[in-house]
């Protein structure tokens, strides 16, 4: 039976052996295809490698997307070529062997189309490319549609999260997924967002180890042109994602609970501490502008030092009228404190932001008006 080995040989554990150039080159295909992060920190990439041929991206976002899946999926298909080249010039007796000498020509045929897919591409200026037909898709002309995206992506305004092999991006008019090999693009007035599921996954920050929600969102276009794909968006980038899709009608018939930033929580537990807190009566007959902070709700917080007697601890008395609605004095509260530290903001204190008085949240009353004068 043909075979790396005969029965009664013995494993040979030289740079020769088969296994040990498999292991090998299997480790550097992927390393480059799918780097993990300390690779890209090295600069080992496809990317940086070939970034004089690549261009730039923040210069012409399509064009180099062209470019980079073009060269991703050439050295993918031309990695098997690799292998069994290099297996056969290392072991020349594995050419008898059948699967080697077989995969051989086939890799070598399959090297050979994807060097013609790709001159291909080049030579009709990219009008051939996948990239292209799907622009194609939102307008009668690619090259406007990529003019229009490229625009849109110099702007700082864009929203962008995720990892490299699924990197979403959103622009005033777009919404965009950059995979490894694809590039999928949305129309934002033509498009539909449906949550589908949620995860954890591991994320090691800072040598801890935490576990991060990421929700798994489908995208469907009105366009019946445009087919749907996933994309994947960090929980506590969930709402500054959704922001910026003021339009854009999203489906949660699943009920997918969406994880809150540390700012939310401490928000819930601010506005909670100040119902148990004694309430602050006013006269209903007093008029009271709009939040200094959002300039929307109703002033509804008033700082009262409860916490201790007058004159003991930090803590002083507040003479300012309600001017604040709770949930912008809880976020005042929040960016007074050590960002990195968030477990010590509970029993901190803050300045008040207009006369600068010391208070903590056990000074924060809830503004009732006094419906018994």
């Amino acid at each position: 039976m043909d075979g790396f080995y005969h029965v009664d040989q013995a494993m040979d554990t030289s740079p020769k052996d088969p296994y040990v150039i498999s292991l090998i080159y299997s480790v550097v295909a992927l390393f480059l295809l799918i780097p993990p992060q300390e690779v890209r920190s090295a600069g080992l990439t496809l990317e940086r490698i070939f970034q004089n041929q690549l261009g730039s991206e923040s210069l012409d976002f399509v064009g180099y997307h062209m470019r980079r899946t073009t060269l991703t999926r050439l050295v993918a298909l031309l990695v098997p070529f690799g292998y069994f080249a290099i297996l056969s010039l290392y072991r020349p007796d594995l050419l008898k062997v059948t699967f080697v000498y077989t995969g051989l020509l086939v890799s070598l045929a399959v090297a050979v189309l994807a060097i013609a897919f790709s001159l291909y591409y080049w030579r009709t200026k990219w009008a051939s490319h996948p990239l292209a037909r799907t622009l194609a898709k939102h307008g009668d002309n690619w090259r406007f549609v990529a003019g229009n995206i490229n625009t849109e992506f110099r702007r700082i305004d864009k929203f962008t999260t995720g990892p490299t092999s699924g990197r979403v991006i959103v622009t005033e008019s777009w919404l965009i997924k950059v995979g490894i090999f694809t590039v999928h693009v949305s129309k934002l007035s033509e498009t539909v967002l449906a949550l589908q599921n949620s995860a954890l996954i591991s994320n090691a920050q800072a040598d801890v180890l935490q576990s991060v929600q990421r929700l798994s969102i489908k995208v469907t276009s009105a366009n019946t042109a445009v087919g749907d794909f996933m994309i994947h968006v960090p929980g506590l980038e969930y709402r500054d994602f959704r922001s910026r899709l003021p339009f854009v009608h999203v489906v949660n018939v699943r009920g997918v609970t969406v994880q809150q930033t540390v700012g939310e929580q401490f928000v819930a537990a601010f506005i909670e501490q100040a119902d148990r807190n004694n309430i602050y009566r006013l006269d209903p007959n007093t008029e009271l502008d709009s939040c200094l902070g959002c300039m929307v709700a109703r002033p509804d917080a008033k700082l009262v030092k409860l916490c201790a007697a007058d004159e003991d601890g930090d803590c002083r008395n507040c003479r300012c009228r309600p001017q604040w609605c709770l949930s912008c004095m809880a976020r005042w509260f929040a960016s007074r404190q050590d960002q990195h530290r968030p477990e010590t903001w509970l029993s901190s204190s803050a300045p008040c932001p207009n006369c600068r008085s010391r208070f903590c949240m056990l000074d924060v009353c809830r503004v009732v008006e006094d419906t018994a004068r």
